[in-house]
């Protein structure tokens, strides 16, 4: 039997829930900082290939970076950037860190070992045995079930048709607003800013002399053209343009436009202010951004009525929570509101995940899917799904899952 087929998982390459064109560059980035390209992998597992993937222990972004291992590999993260999130960053700091552990062991088993536990848990194994088997060695029984895992991901990655649109990098000033540069470039606002959601606030930072922005192939020549002439003091009207077609092109609501330019008019060269950013941060679930807070709702409760606690519409709180405006909600389901958590609101934390040796079920309320599931609990969607025997992505409200198992 061979590794993968001991993997408690399985994994299949038709089931792939990344980009390929994220894939592919993973690839590229990896052979770039002289590690085997196959560890494009592991973000299959470590995250399901989400970039907005942040467990209860803390590890976030699609490689499941600690905060203080971020710093430690360089990443910047503060109030306007988290590098754990970004494509590019935490895939070269993966890189960095992964051929550190396989110097250190010289093995690619134990430095994925380690990179799941630490590499404190694995020396202190090797050290009590001779075996350099990850099967053999004293360890966490998830970090044995790891290595197999990766082995089974990596055969399925590997017969995944990578034939997404391509992706460059190019390097862009500090403080450029996403959406212009999208606007100018011809690029989808929204597909531009899901590419790059590292930046907290739909812009590069402040400060620093450039940072690395993700752009379709096709457009890089231009992106990179325009970042660097580009005028950051708004949109620049031009001849034909119409309120819709601006917004369309920022990737805002016209209503929101128009709202934070009352008086201006469409005359080429005016310059128009942009509405604040509607896209929730990356690092919201991690409970970092304190723009957001989680309510718990309570019996009676209305979406509508919630809404006004926070001075937004049924229709904002819906679009936070990916949910209908006419979705049920029910006592104890949590939701995501924008905005400083009213008197008397109930504020909930990130929810955390219980103990290793414990076993948790979750009951699917409305709006819930498997991603926001394995998110909330800090476990992977095939791992929901291989524990419910689940073959597609459908859940039933009121359906009990069950997320962890004994040990």
């Amino acid at each position: 039997m061979t590794l993968a087929d001991r993997s408690d998982i399985s994994y299949r390459s038709d089931r792939f829930p990344g980009s390929t064109g994220i894939a592919r560059l993973v690839e590229r980035i990896l052979q770039e900082e002289g590690v085997p390209r196959e560890l494009a992998a592991l973000p299959w597992i470590e995250s399901s290939y989400q970039v907005g993937c942040y467990s209860s222990a803390g590890a976030a972004g699609p490689w499941q970076i600690m905060r203080e291992t971020g710093r430690h590999l360089d990443l910047r993260i503060d109030s306007e950037i988290d590098e754990r999130y970004s494509w590019t960053a935490a895939t070269r700091a993966a890189a960095r860190y992964l051929h550190y552990l396989h110097g250190l062991f010289g093995s690619w088993e134990l430095a994925l070992a380690a990179y799941n536990c630490g590499e404190g848990a694995v020396l202190r194994a090797s050290r009590r045995s001779a075996c350099t088997s990850v099967e053999n060695l004293d360890l966490p029984g998830e970090t044995r079930s790891f290595v197999p895992r990766f082995a089974n991901a990596l055969r399925a990655f590997q017969a995944v048709e990578k034939t997404g649109d391509s992706l460059s990098i190019i390097w862009a000033p500090p403080g450029l607003d996403l959406r212009l540069l999208a606007a100018a470039a011809g690029i989808r606002s929204d597909s531009l800013v899901s590419l790059n959601r590292e930046f907290l606030n739909e812009r590069t930072p402040s400060y620093g002399d450039g940072w690395e922005i993700i752009v379709p192939a096709s457009s890089a020549a231009d992106a990179y053209s325009v970042a660097w002439t580009l005028d950051t003091g708004g949109y620049a009207v031009r001849e034909n343009d119409t309120w819709d077609s601006i917004a369309y092109a920022l990737g805002v609501e016209t209503s929101d436009l128009l709202a934070a330019n009352p008086s201006a008019s469409l005359v080429p060269g005016t310059r128009l202010v942009l509405p604040e950013p509607e896209t929730i941060p990356v690092n919201v679930a991690s409970g970092e951004n304190t723009g957001y807070f989680y309510y718990t709702i309570r019996s009676g409760d209305t979406l509508s009525g919630i809404a006004q606690t926070v001075g937004a519409s049924s229709a904002d709180v819906a679009e936070w929570n990916d949910i209908s405006r006419d979705a049920i909600i029910h006592p104890g389901q949590r939701i995501l509101l924008r905005g400083t958590p009213p008197a008397g609101a109930e504020s909930a934390p990130a929810p955390r995940t219980q103990g290793a040796d414990s076993s948790v079920t979750h009951t699917v309320v409305s709006g819930d899917t498997l991603w926001d599931l394995s998110r909330r609990y800090g476990v992977t969607v095939e791992r929901i799904q291989a524990l419910n025997q689940m073959s597609g992505n459908n859940l039933r409200i009121g359906q009990v899952l069950v997320i962890r198992v004994v040990e």
